[in-house]
């Protein structure tokens, strides 16, 4: 066990400080790091080891240094896919904090220290203005090896609070669910979970009860 623990070990320009608390829904290992600019921050231990993660996005090489000032994609959908990316791995107070920065989700240094590289992988990976960017396995940060682009649908079915219901013998994700047939989405929820409070087993029938003879959905109608 003795080389497992890595505290006081450095990885590119993190120094390990000691290993941070479990993260919920995940079994990985975490260690709060801290960058040679002062950035502290939770990180995936694999990602230290790779090599995936060398700092907190803070270090530009040399030959990478002005070349923002010419891709000329400022105003396009990608380049505000990268700066969303980056803004909800790094920001503590963001609405996305919990489920991106609290879990020690972060960009690789390679797409943190400018847009051309991010750019070139996702035209090279079936990138268009209709998809969007999804990690692969949702408890590793943002790297070419663990990103695609899918649709919005194939996105919230890889969510890990997705809502699985079964239809007609196949699962589905409430929300498209709701799409496909048509159905207000809050009000399958609320249905949902009033479920799941009393005990009882989820069944589409419950779910998509018509809403004028649903007793439950009356009390709420004023």
């Amino acid at each position: 066990m003795a080389n497992f623990d890595i505290s006081g070990k450095t990885f590119g320009h993190w120094l390990v400080l000691r290993k941070d608390d479990p993260h919920p829904g995940s079994r990985n290992s975490y260690w709060i790091c801290r960058c040679t600019c002062g950035t502290q921050r939770s990180v995936l231990r694999a990602s230290l080891v790779s090599g995936r993660s060398t700092s907190c996005g803070c270090i530009v090489s040399e030959k990478k240094k002005g070349i923002n000032k010419t891709h000329g994609m400022s105003k396009t959908r990608l380049f505000h896919e990268w700066v969303s990316m980056k803004r909800r791995c790094s920001n503590p107070n963001g609405k996305s904090a919990k489920s991106y920065y609290q879990k020690g989700i972060t960009v690789c240094d390679e797409w943190a220290a400018g847009f051309e590289p991010f750019r070139d992988w996702a035209m090279a990976n079936g990138y268009s203005d209709d998809l969007t960017i999804d990690r692969i396995d949702n408890s590793l940060g943002y790297s070419p090896d663990n990103c695609r682009w899918i649709s919005s649908d194939d996105q919230q079915k890889n969510k890990t609070n997705t809502i699985k219901v079964e239809y007609k013998g196949k699962a589905w994700c409430l929300r498209a669910l709701c799409t496909h047939l048509g159905f207000p989405y809050k009000t399958a929820y609320r249905r949902y979970s009033r479920i799941i409070d009393s005990g009882r087993e989820i069944t589409t029938d419950a779910l998509f009860a018509p809403i004028n003879t649903d007793k439950i959905a009356k009390r709420f109608r004023h």
